[in-house]
């Protein structure tokens, strides 16, 4: 494998944290920051599961209707999924995310959801690798021009795909509530994926917004912006990661806030 042909293994990123992208990092086809990023959040989603026994599978997470074991499934059958976008880009094709829609991504997690705690991390374990993999494998030449469909934006590139990927597992590391397991909380989301996530959300913002309404973001901790065009200024005045938590639909906010379309 060499680095004209496929992206560089991203084990070989995590081994050496000086190769990381930084001032010096070079763009290129292939998302060598969101591969990085995305595979230590695996890493910290692998050693938190490992703490998981079938009594705190049972367990609420901080998702309604969903417990610490739908959280491990959803996330195992979410790897599968980009793992099976990109077999299909390599061969030209643009896959759905989930083939059988929205029925098949709940079918999955319910299947798994009740499995034994050992189980599930097993699931998840092999899930993970299996995507990575796929990573790894993956032409440059597919990396620039390849496809999925997922169901929320349709035709999506496989480098956002990346992020997207990488936005699930730092934000339901945080959902799963296991705190007392050394789980993260929202004030740990790690760096890099702040960063990705406000460009990422702030881009998609206007979208969001009512049409009476601009929004004003004042985090304080990076410049301000302004979102939406309508007559009505709401300033949001909160940091960056309280702001993220509220666009996610994870903190209700002030009541004088307006209510935004989906998070995607």
């Amino acid at each position: 494998m060499t680095t004209s042909t496929s992206a560089p293994p991203v084990a070989s990123f995590v081994s050496y944290p000086g190769r990381e992208p930084g001032p010096e990092y070079t763009q290129s086809a292939v998302p060598l920051d969101r591969l990085l990023g995305c595979s230590r959040a695996h890493a910290r989603l692998l050693g938190l599961a490992a703490g998981v026994d079938d009594v705190t599978a049972r367990r609420a997470s901080l998702l309604p209707g969903w417990t610490v074991g739908h959280l491990i499934a959803h996330l195992a059958r979410n790897a599968d999924s980009h793992t099976g976008i990109l077999g299909a880009a390599a061969e030209g094709r643009a896959e759905d995310q989930y083939p059988g829609g929205r029925a098949q991504r709940e079918a999955g997690v319910e299947a798994g959801a009740g499995q034994p705690a050992q189980q599930l991390v097993a699931d998840l374990t092999d899930a993970v690798h299996r995507l990575e993999q796929a990573w790894d494998g993956t032409h440059v030449d597919v990396w620039r021009g390849g496809l999925g469909r997922t169901l929320t934006l349709g035709a999506t590139s496989l480098a956002d795909l990346v992020f997207l990927r990488w936005r699930e597992v730092e934000v339901h590391l945080v959902d799963l509530g296991l705190k007392d397991l050394g789980g993260p909380g929202w004030e740990d989301l790690s760096p890099a994926y702040v960063e990705a996530e406000w460009a990422w959300s702030t881009r998609r913002l206007p979208d969001r917004v009512p049409a009476d309404v601009t929004i004003l973001l004042t985090p304080g901790d990076r410049p301000s912006l302004t979102a939406g065009r309508g007559p009505r200024v709401v300033r949001v005045d909160i940091p960056t990661r309280e702001t993220l938590r509220w666009l996610s639909g994870r903190a209700e906010g002030d009541p004088a806030w307006p209510s935004l379309a989906p998070w995607t």
